[in-house]
């Protein structure tokens, strides 16, 4: 067994019996599901340094009990609708506290979609393929008021593919929360600035982004902007990038008898 398949296999065993005894001892007597839809004019990934310079959409959805949710994030090229990312996230709260949470979590499975281009019968061909990656976080965050809390949040991911894809990753985010501002009588904003660094194999970097939100309390619909700077790196990328993006948000909750 490979170091990549011992790793994932200790990190599943760590989360599955994290799961099982909490299920011994409470049952989730109410489900909340929720999402949201974005169009933007340039798809961001959830690290930000990861772009697709061009318009995309993203369905982030959440099926969420007392302390396990399955998150998926699904990004699309706008292009033909060609997927660009699919995520399928499981978090697990293992500190549940009125301020204080502690929460961890797994992508698993996880796919990007690159262009492979080859000839057949003397003719250039490009399909679209996945490369699969495993995933896992730690996520630590602190609610210093209603409207402001402080987030430090860590990924750890693994290519799974033996060719042609970056080994392993490593990436570290400091972020403020900054909630519910109110502007005018039911317009809110929101700001999330954040510091990062991004190891990929033997490439790093450091970086700012913000991401600005303006809402209104009656619809269901907002404007956000993201913003991405580098601050010293050597990683291959934009040093600067941002987009907008129209979002849509919805919520709902389920009892269970």
């Amino acid at each position: 067994m490979s170091y990549k398949s011992i790793k994932v296999t200790i990190y599943f065993l760590v989360l599955f019996t994290l799961v099982t005894r909490a299920q011994k001892n409470e049952i989730d007597k109410q489900i909340e599901f929720s999402g949201s839809i974005n169009l933007t004019n340039n798809g961001f990934s959830f690290i930000p340094i990861f772009s697709l310079g061009k318009p995309a959409t993203t369905v982030n959805l959440s099926l969420a009990g007392k302390r396990l949710s399955f998150d998926p994030q699904l990004r699309f090229d706008l292009d033909g609708m060609r997927p660009w990312s699919f995520l399928f996230i499981w978090n697990y709260k293992i500190i549940k506290k009125e301020r204080f949470q502690m929460q961890l979590g797994a992508y698993f499975p996880a796919y990007a979609f690159t262009n492979l281009n080859y000839t057949r019968n003397s003719n250039p061909v490009t399909i679209l393929t996945p490369q699969r990656f495993f995933i896992w976080t730690t996520l630590l965050n602190y609610k210093l008021s209603p409207k402001i809390n402080l987030s430090l949040f860590y990924l750890n991911g693994i290519g799974l593919e033996k060719i042609d894809q970056s080994d392993r990753g490593n990436f570290i985010s400091f972020q403020i929360g900054i909630n519910n501002l109110k502007l005018l009588n039911n317009l809110l904003v929101n700001f999330n600035p954040r510091l990062y660094f991004l190891q990929i194999d033997d490439n790093q970097g450091y970086y700012f982004a913000n991401t600005f939100s303006l809402k209104h309390k009656k619809f269901p619909f907002f404007l956000s902007t993201t913003l991405n700077q580098a601050i010293n790196t050597s990683i291959n990328a934009n040093k600067f990038d941002w987009n907008i993006a129209l979002n849509y948000a919805f919520k709902s909750s389920y009892k269970r008898n």
